[in-house]
């Protein structure tokens, strides 16, 4: 038998193909399949260039189960949201689709636990005690994605601006903004930032470099990370305020991973509401898989 689990982000897609007993056989990678932002032709594609690439490296076409997660929902596709994006491109006759943040507290192997995300956007996923997934955050950069990468990088990025300026602290983040744009002045940022406009993915790079500053012991970027972790901790405090009392809570994205003040900070905020707090260990593509075979077994 063979499943298959999908982690449609709002970037990259990651595909895993596992045996019955959930042991890998195959991982690919490849363009995002949202098809709110890609179009849904585009996102189609995508998802069948994936496909080609596992049939050309496992001989596998046909799949007992197959779960997409997918940045583009909120929760369970309907039947023609489903058939839109999967018909024509699935071989398999048991498939679902649902929101990232369910394949990603699949992966928790708990029923008490909550996942928070903070990459290059950020939000906070639990259950209720009906057992409903309920969500916090999730808004965007324009809207929202506190204690996300792309905030810390436009904090550290107008601090790094003002301390080259003179109007601000000094701090690391100004030489390493002129580092990081390529360039030898305060004066060529303007162009290297708006002609062309650098997009959200490559703004939220710089996050990098505020958690290595403040590794450095350098004060400001220590504390843009502490006040982002702080505006973080408030989604996960909604989302804890609506589940059952101090469930497990994994921590997943980029931040965590790469920034330990950062994740730090976060979790001695959690401690006294949640049982444990700790990195999220099985990627959420792995939870995608589970699910995959649940509805084919």
């Amino acid at each position: 038998m063979y499943f298959l689990g999908i982690d449609g982000g709002g970037t990259k897609t990651t595909c895993l193909v596992t045996d019955e007993n959930l042991n890998e056989i195959y991982r690919t990678a490849g363009s995002s399949i949202n098809f709110y932002s890609e179009g849904l032709e585009n996102a189609r594609a995508n998802m069948k260039s994936m496909l080609l690439d596992i049939l050309k490296n496992t001989g596998v076409s046909r799949f007992d189960g197959v779960c997409v997660g997918s940045s583009a929902l909120f929760g369970r596709a309907d039947e023609k949201t489903k058939a839109d994006f999967c018909d024509g491109v699935f071989d398999c006759s048991n498939i679902i689709m649902d929101s990232d943040l369910f394949i990603a507290l699949k992966a928790t192997e708990k029923e008490n636990s909550a996942v928070i995300i903070a990459g290059t956007g950020s939000m906070a996923a639990g259950k209720n005690a009906r057992g409903e997934i309920i969500t916090r955050g999730g808004y965007g950069y324009i809207l929202g994605d506190e204690g996300s990468g792309y905030r810390i990088a436009l904090d550290g990025i107008r601090e790094a601006v003002r301390s080259l300026d003179k109007t601000g602290e000094e701090t690391l983040l100004g030489e390493m903004l002129l580092d990081f744009a390529d360039v030898t002045a305060k004066e060529e940022l303007v162009d290297k930032f708006y002609s062309p406009e650098k997009d959200r993915k490559a703004l939220a790079a710089f996050a990098q470099k505020v958690s290595l500053a403040a590794e450095k012991g350098d004060k400001k970027a220590a504390e843009i990370l502490c006040n982002q972790a702080e505006e973080l901790f408030l989604t996960a405090k909604a989302l804890l305020s609506e589940m059952p009392e101090k469930p497990y809570v994994f921590l997943y994205g980029g931040v965590f991973q790469h920034s330990e003040i950062f994740r730090n900070h976060f979790a001695g905020l959690m401690s006294e509401k949640v049982s444990r707090c700790e990195l999220m260990t099985k990627e959420p593509v792995f939870g995608a898989c589970i699910a995959a075979r649940e509805i084919s077994l």
